[in-house]
This record gives structure tokens, sequence and C-alpha cells, in this order.
């Protein structure tokens, strides 16, 4: 599996508070994370930085073994507790840091979309908020993960259509982040993709919304089936972004099955 990632601050931004990183846990395991941050030039900031940070060094701490002799527990269970214990972590991490600055980053949040890769062929998403996953195929793109939003919630009860939720007012309220409250719970999901081949490719992607709010899914697909190499692909995915007018920070982290 390869995987390459990019942020870019957008057009009408002057800081990117978006962040994101590719981690190697272990041989044969990897972390794949983009955090997407509010609340301020600085809140915004701090949070995705503290968050993502804070998340990475959790797994590491849970999955790597501390007798260096011991096996690793790679199974289900202990997989799915570590990625909900440092989500658990990092809001933590982000809360305090609120709470001790004296009003400085009050509501401050981020949020956290992530990929655990273990050799290859087992595969957990998380996230947190409005940042995505999308899996991608020649024939399909897919949204894996499912927004914690306003309008995703109105969506759920029948008032809102995925076109009217486009052009909402309340289309960037979030009904859950990383920081925002002393608890948090992510969802997290099972994937097991089969690997791609030259005439069948498969593409795991994660992005902020200052990607999916001026890009569609179809063109999403379009460009990253597209590139010659990953790097061309989120290339492609970001100047598109940018020529839709750029109005948000954009991070993309592309994984090639």
């Amino acid at each position: 599996m390869k995987f390459y990632g990019k942020t870019d601050v957008g057009v009408c931004r002057t800081e990117n508070q978006d962040c994101f990183g590719i981690y190697e846990i272990l041989p044969g395991v990897t972390l794949l994370a983009v955090c997407d941050g509010m609340g301020g030039m600085a809140g915004g900031a701090t949070a995705s930085r503290l968050a993502l940070d804070t998340f990475v060094q959790s797994m590491r701490e849970h999955i790597i073994p501390d007798n260096p002799e011991d096996e690793p527990d790679l199974g289900s269970v202990g997989l799915r507790f570590s990625l909900s214990a440092s989500a658990s972590e990092a809001n933590r991490a982000v809360w305090e840091e609120a709470e001790d600055s004296r009003g400085k980053l009050e509501g401050m949040g981020t949020t956290l979309v992530a990929l655990l890769v273990v050799e290859n062929t087992l595969i957990y998403s998380l996230n947190i908020g409005d940042s995505r996953c999308y899996e991608i195929t020649k024939d399909n793109i897919e949204q894996i993960t499912k927004d914690h939003s306003y309008v995703q919630y109105l969506i759920d009860l029948g008032k809102l259509t995925y076109e009217e939720a486009k052009d909402s007012p309340v289309r960037n309220v979030i009904t859950r982040a990383v920081g925002i409250d002393d608890d948090v719970v992510a969802d997290i999901k099972s994937l097991n993709p089969a690997p791609g081949t030259p005439d069948e490719p498969r593409y795991l992607l994660l992005c902020s919304d200052g990607l999916t709010a001026v890009v569609s899914d179809e063109k999403i697909a379009e460009l990253v089936l597209s590139g010659n190499d990953l790097k061309e692909k989120t290339d492609a995915l970001v100047n598109a972004a940018r020529e839709g007018g750029g109005p948000d920070n954009i991070t993309v982290v592309l994984a090639e099955l």
C-alpha cells in the first residue's frame, strides 16, 4: 500500500488550521490522520496540532509493547480499544488546554478522521466531526464516514436532501468535535477492501471539508482515477479546491491499495 498527503492554506485564509500525518507505528502498521481545527486564529491551529500529536502518541503507547520481546496486540478488539482510547486522550488534551488558557483558547476544537492499516489487509476508519473518508474505485465513490453535522442530522430526519444540504446556511455547523466537551465518542468502522489491480484500482481518501465543500464527489473520483501517481492525484484535488474558490484550508491524504 502507498500513501501520500498534502495540505494547503486555500485562497481566502491566511493561516492553515488543518494538519495531517502518515505514521509507521510498527512495521506493517500505518496510521493516517487529518484534523481540521476551529475556534479562532490561535485556537484552531492549536487544537488540530495538539489533537493529532496526542492521538498518534497514544496509539503508539497502546500498540507498541513495553517489552520489545512481546508481540503487539493487533486483534480486532485491541485495535478498536486503542483507537477509541486514543481519540478520548486527544479530546482530553484539547479540552484541558482550553480550560487552562484562561479564556484565550475558549471554544477551540477540531475534527479528526483517521485510518489504521495493518498488514495491508485489516483497515479501520475513525471519525469525529465532518472531515471524511472515501473509498474510490473505477466504478464508484463511497463516503465511508458519516458527518457529525447539523445538516446530516436534518438529512437523517428527512427534513433536508443532500442537494439542499450543500447550500444550507447551517452546513458548517458540526455536532461533534474533539475538545468541545470533556468527553467525545468516535465512530469506528472495520473496512476490508480488496487490493486493487491495474484494471481495478482502489483508493482510500481522507480529507477536510476544504475539499468536499467545493469539489463534488464525482469530480473527486475523476481526479483520483486520472492521475499518474499519488502526488499528482493529491495535487489535482488541492488545485480543484483552490480553483473552486478555496474558501477554507484544504487537506487530502490518499492511500492506494
